[in-house]
């Protein structure tokens, strides 16, 4: 297993992202999109699990192009973070995701078939690319704003797993119930709860907001999905 640093060409430039390696085989590829605070460790460990689990895995930096922030954030740079997000144009968005699919095809490693995680801002990204872009399968991890995106279910095929803790502030309960409801109304689609998980309960580096049970649960779960694919 190897991770770097690496660049994605792109019409306008090139995304900086970090691609982590399996040592041998050709598997799904994984392209992880991140919380707000961008490629940062515990994004990266993600990445690096995934390889260790023989799926290549590579972190995208929605960020590149801010004219103030483009590199990682720590949680104490919370309103930093947020700000950033909101300065990223959702086509924009799309596009980087677009090429970073491409780019991963493209590797030996892959074997054709691209998974989405989408971690807190990054959840409403994987629902858009299963709509529009084609991909094989999409998870969200305590996605933000995603009852925002239900339209979209419409035009997704492809199987989707949905992970909430229940003391989400950025997620509550109606906004979950939200999707939990188009979630059943259709195939291929699972919704999964955890008691006490809160927003961003996946991170170690996220202090008393980890909960290793929900995360080792949830990881448990994602590596089940990917096998089927």
């Amino acid at each position: 297993m190897t991770g770097k640093d690496i660049l994605i060409e792109q019409k306008i430039g090139k995304i900086p992202a970090y691609y982590s390696e399996p040592e041998t085989g050709s598997s799904i590829g994984v392209i992880v999109i991140s919380a707000i605070f961008g490629v940062d460790d515990d994004t990266k460990k993600i990445c690096d699990q995934l390889a260790g689990s023989g799926y290549p895995g590579l972190a995208l930096n929605m960020f590149w192009q801010d004219e103030v922030d483009t590199g990682p954030l720590s949680g104490s740079d919370h309103e930093r973070a947020k700000a950033r997000s909101v300065r990223v144009n959702r086509k924009d968005g799309n596009s980087y995701i677009e090429s970073a699919i491409s780019e991963l095809k493209s590797y030996k490693s892959c074997n054709g078939k691209i998974v989405i995680f989408g971690f807190c801002y990054g959840g409403p990204y994987v629902v858009e690319a299963a709509a529009n872009l084609g991909i094989d399968g999409g998870i969200t991890f305590h996605g933000s704003y995603i009852e925002k995106f239900l339209p979209e279910f419409e035009n997704i095929s492809c199987p989707m797993e949905f992970h909430y803790g229940d003391n989400d502030a950025i997620a509550p309960m109606a906004a979950i119930e939200q999707v939990k409801a188009e979630c059943d109304r259709r195939e291929n689609r699972e919704l999964f709860m955890y008691s006490g998980g809160e927003h961003g309960y996946m991170f170690p580096n996220r202090g008393a907001g980890y909960h290793a049970e929900a995360a080792e649960l949830s990881w448990k779960r994602a590596l089940n999905f990917l096998g089927r694919i």
